[in-house]
């Protein structure tokens, strides 16, 4: 569905970030942020400064991986008023001047509001602006630039537009499974029945509900009805699912499920009951997918006594409250960290990007989504995160902290504007370079070892980082995957840069090998003193075989120079 920027329909697209009291530039500047930097709900609010004596400045973003400062700025176009000309970014350029030196914000700081004195703070601002930073203005309007605008920005680099043209073209539609339109029935004639409602709009029904109705519910075999839970059916195999299978097929046990089932959770738009009959319909399970699953699997032998506690909340399943629910009562059992993303815009909105631009991978969010997608075509996000940590993050320290990838280091590795599906798909190739090439490692035992591939992806992008094409691919991916033809240029030339880097590591390997004769590599790559001297040695090393050799660089692999006739 495009999107469309007229006011006020932009209004009511952003309209799910206007807060008590708060102004709609702040509402438009929270949902670009999270639709086009790509940051979750909280660095959004981090960066938001929106307000009476801001000094021109609506949000603030501090890219590290990239050493950029973000400061930005927000109109609505309403009315008549359909374009933007060069008075507002004439206005801020004047804002940027004011920082754009540590003496100058430092200047500025002092008379501005509290909220974007504590976003100052909180970013060090300062400090980086201090450390040679760049500094980048980003303005977001709802309106078509002009002529004078176009030919304004002409003479201000730094300045970057997202006009409603552009907001246009960059924007992301999720691709959410719809909840179940279809109506289904429970006849609740013959057991007790709790209507409990949470407030004048909140309808909630609890009632042991038979098993042999649950099953027939649409959307279990294909997953649909679980698509707003945190995972999908896990299969027969785990320890859980084969206890609940047994008990199912135990018909002795089925009167006392009742008692020992955590029950199920069922969000749907309309929800009707009587004292016959509970009728919903837009539904989805967001809590029992397991349960279902195994009673759908094993649905020969259920019996008329056996029943789940079932509670039915009338809400719009893809709502705010609806996600917390989710949330909280999957808290209670055995999720993960991963499970309890698996529903956030940063990864439903990658998901969609990749499915949409590369439609030859599928993106997998969710344990158990889609058993039948294959392999090498699907990238897991968990693994996507383990990939961007040794790639993208200055984090070596965490490389074996695989129960932090969806915990605190999610936002970091997932919650950043170049985190694209250029991005993703270019880092996912890369790795299956590096996993090629590491069979060329005479000790095949350290080539096996997990931290070992971390070790030269990292690795590779430092060496792409000594090179001036390779700096805009590390910065950028997208112009480097336009096309095709394009595309397979760079993982050519990137897998040369990772075999040259796999003989380095090889020499360094034997090398310290024969030197003590053990190497505990299990020890050292954890440490991340010892990775950064391992990184001086071997990028110094790759760097001499390319003095040597300059033909071999990357800029020149990737735009070949003539050779001139002697």
């Amino acid at each position: 569905m495009a999107l469309d920027i007229t006011y006020p329909a932009i209004a009511s697209t952003f309209g799910g970030h206007v807060v008590k009291g708060g102004t709609e530039s702040r509402a438009f500047l929270a949902w670009f942020l999270e639709n086009y930097w790509r940051l979750d709900e909280t660095e959004v609010f981090d960066a938001v400064c929106d307000g009476s004596g801001d000094k021109g400045v609506d949000g603030v973003y501090v890219n590290h991986p990239l050493q950029q400062i973000d400061i930005f700025q927000v109109t609505v176009i309403k009315g008549a008023e359909k374009t933007l000309g060069d008075s507002k970014l004439k206005a801020f350029a004047g804002t940027l001047g004011q920082f754009s030196s540590k003496s100058n914000a430092e200047h500025s700081l002092l008379s501005a509001n509290a909220e974007l004195k504590a976003v100052a703070e909180r970013t060090d601002l300062v400090k980086y602006l201090d450390q040679g930073y760049t500094l980048r203005g980003v303005f977001v309007t709802n309106g078509e630039a002009d002529i004078s605008a176009t030919g304004y920005l002409k003479t201000q680099p730094k300045i970057i537009l997202y006009d409603g043209l552009r907001l246009q073209s960059e924007y992301i539609t999720i691709d959410k499974t719809d909840p179940i339109a279809k109506e289904a029935n429970f006849d609740i004639s013959s057991v007790p029945v709790l209507s409990f409602p949470i407030g004048p709009t909140l309808p909630m029904v609890v009632a042991p509900i038979a098993a042999s109705e649950l099953v027939k519910m649409d959307g279990i075999s294909n997953g649909e009805l679980f698509a707003w839970n945190v995972r999908q059916f896990l299969g027969k195999g785990t320890e859980v699912n084969k206890s609940v299978s047994e008990s199912i097929k135990n018909v002795d046990e089925h009167k006392y499920f009742p008692a020992f089932h955590n029950g199920i959770t069922v969000l749907c738009k309309k929800l009707d009951h009587t004292k016959e009959r509970i009728t919903i319909s837009g539904y989805a399970v967001v809590n029992g997918c397991q349960s279902i699953n195994n009673l759908y699997v094993n649905r020969g032998s259920i019996s008329p006594d056996l029943r789940i506690l079932t509670k039915f909340i009338q809400v719009e399943p893809d709502s705010p409250l609806a996600a917390k629910i989710t949330d909280h009562t999957n808290n209670q059992n055995g999720t993960t960290q991963r499970d309890l993303q698996s529903n956030s815009a940063v990864q439903t909105r990658l998901q969609s990007e990749i499915h949409s631009k590369y439609p030859e991978y599928r993106y997998r969010i969710k344990r158990g989504e889609h058993p039948e997608w294959s392999k090498p075509a699907v990238i897991e996000n968990e693994m996507l995160a383990r990939i961007a940590l040794a790639f993208d993050l200055d984090r070596a320290e965490a490389w074996s902290q695989n129960y932090r990838l969806f915990d605190d280091l999610h936002s970091e590795i997932f919650g950043r504007p170049n985190m694209d599906a250029a991005r993703a798909v270019f880092m996912y190739e890369a790795y299956l370079s590096v996993q090629d090439k590491l069979a060329l490692l005479k000790d095949q035992s350290f080539a096996t070892y997990t931290l070992s591939r971390w070790l030269v992806m990292y690795l590779v992008r430092e060496a792409l980082n000594t090179d001036k094409v390779g700096r805009k691919l590390v910065a950028d991916a997208k112009a480097f995957y336009a096309t095709a033809a394009e595309r397979t240029k760079t993982k050519d030339c990137v897998a040369y840069v990772a075999q040259r880097l796999v003989r380095i590591v090889d020499g360094e390997v034997e090398r310290r090998k024969a030197a003590t004769g053990f190497w505990d590599y299990k020890k050292d790559l954890k440490n991340k003193e010892v990775i950064s001297r391992l990184r001086a040695d071997i990028i110094s090393r790759y760097q001499i075989v390319i003095d040597d050799d300059p033909a071999n660089s990357f800029e020149n692999r990737w735009n070949p120079k003539p050779v001139l006739p002697p």
